[in-house]
């Protein structure tokens, strides 16, 4: 348990911090989310995906939970994948990270904005599907299909890189 928190709980607390924007929450975020990743660990299995795909999940689940319970959230979209000062002290993966970012923001930025919006809402801005067709006006199915279409075609842009 160290060593996968020693390979991603700076990532994880990143992600975190970006969806709600406390750090002490988000510490309180990522431990959590270790620890359901720990309680499941007999059910993990590697041809689903790894292991920092699925605790990237359960923090940005548990986040996204966090933001609506807060009082007066706040449903405006984070657009930007900038640094997070001092999140990294390791100047060769501060660099990695930000080319991680970049890769990001590229592949969002390629997006029909119908669907570039439909991510945004949902990952950053913490609206569940139903939320995000109510604001844009737009049925149900649309809102599931402007996302599902902008985050396959998200995968195929960064897996051709």
């Amino acid at each position: 348990m160290a060593a996968l928190y020693d390979a991603h709980g700076r990532l994880a607390f990143g992600l975190a911090y970006r969806v709600i924007g406390d750090s002490g929450e988000a510490e309180d975020i990522v431990q959590e989310s270790f620890l359901m990743l720990w309680r499941q660990s007999g059910r993990l299995d590697a041809r689903r995906g790894s292991v920092r795909s699925l605790l990237l999940t359960i923090v940005h689940r548990r986040a996204i939970d966090a933001l609506r319970r807060r009082s007066g959230r706040s449903e405006q979209a984070v657009a930007s994948f900038d640094p997070i000062a001092g999140a990294s002290q390791d100047p060769l993966e501060f660099a990695s990270r930000a080319e991680e970012r970049e890769r990001v923001r590229r592949a969002l930025s390629e997006l029909p904005l119908d669907q570039r919006q439909a991510i945004e809402l949902t990952y950053f801005g913490g609206l569940t599907i139903a939320e995000l067709a109510a604001q844009q006006e737009i049925p149900l199915g649309t809102a599931k299909s402007r996302l599902r279409l902008g985050l396959g075609r998200m995968r195929k842009s960064l897996s051709g890189e």
